[in-house]
């Protein structure tokens, strides 16, 4: 696995060494256009050049990119019409404050969808909304995890108010 840090802070990943958590997901977003078009960003020490690989492989130059991205963008199509926060904010990279106006939101508003939305697909190698048992890696899984849970259960259970122990004094 191939992850690169520098001063702490991820700065490339290897296509096949991608987690899905926060940390790559906040890397690759900014990439997904790209990465749509069949392009992985290069790795900064000039170590991994898209297509310039040594030996001979039985897979496109441009594969890697393109399910990186179709993993991104199916995890984003279960976020409904935050998916187009996420890709106008991170993507490309419209301010939360220019498009607050054009959707008759507050700039916080915005902020919190799109960070719910991001959260919510940076669920880890195992997409939050797919059971265990549905999981080709199911056998050989260790991780148990919050199952079968839809982007609109995620955002409402993170909205309920947090309940306190002790009586109000009124």
């Amino acid at each position: 696995m191939r992850r690169r840090y520098e001063k702490g802070q991820l700065v490339w990943v290897a296509p096949g060494a991608v987690r899905y958590d926060r940390e790559d997901i906040d890397l690759l977003l900014p990439c997904l256009l790209e990465m749509r078009e069949g392009a992985y960003p290069a790795e900064p020490s000039g170590g991994y050049v898209e297509g310039n690989r040594a030996g001979v492989s039985s897979h496109a130059f441009y594969e890697a990119a393109c399910q990186v991205a179709a993993e991104i963008d199916s995890r984003l199509a279960r976020c409904g019409l935050d998916r187009y926060l996420v890709e106008d904010s991170l993507c490309r990279g419209i301010e939360a404050e220019d498009l607050a106006p054009r959707l008759d939101m507050a700039p916080w508003e915005v902020r919190r969808r799109i960070n719910s939305a991001v959260s919510y697909i940076a669920s880890g190698p195992c997409p939050r909304w797919l059971n265990c048992i549905d999981c080709p890696r199911y056998s050989s899984c260790r991780r148990k995890k919050r199952v079968g849970v839809t982007y609109r259960d995620w955002v409402g259970h993170r909205r309920q108010p947090k309940t306190s122990h002790f009586p109000s004094r009124a």
